[in-house]
């Protein structure tokens, strides 16, 4: 059961360590700034630009611009990222034991 359980996190968008990391920053935050994020987490811009759109095609995070002094790209979780979060994280405990 453990292997199967494996798997269907493998198949999430949230089975990749680093949207996992992502969604994890985002759970705790209404938004972040793109740079904010690539920052708190040591990513490249390329990299977290990489991660991100994989993660908005699969419907996870919601990226747009905002303005202010000058223009940001802010980043959020979305509903049914929050959703997939609670269900990768459901799965590791089971594996783990913690369940």
């Amino acid at each position: 059961m453990k292997v199967e359980r494996l798997r269907e996190l493998a198949d999430s968008p949230l089975g990749n360590p680093t949207r996992l990391a992502i969604a994890l920053y985002l759970l705790s935050r209404e938004r972040t700034t793109f740079i904010e994020l690539a920052k708190a987490l040591n990513f490249t811009p390329g990299n977290l630009e990489f991660h991100l759109k994989a993660l908005e095609k699969a419907g996870l995070v919601r990226t747009y611009y905002g303005f202010g002094k000058r223009p940001r790209k802010f980043v959020e979780l979305t509903e049914r990222g929050t959703d997939e979060l609670e269900k990768a994280m459901r799965i590791l405990r089971e594996v783990v034991g913690g369940d």
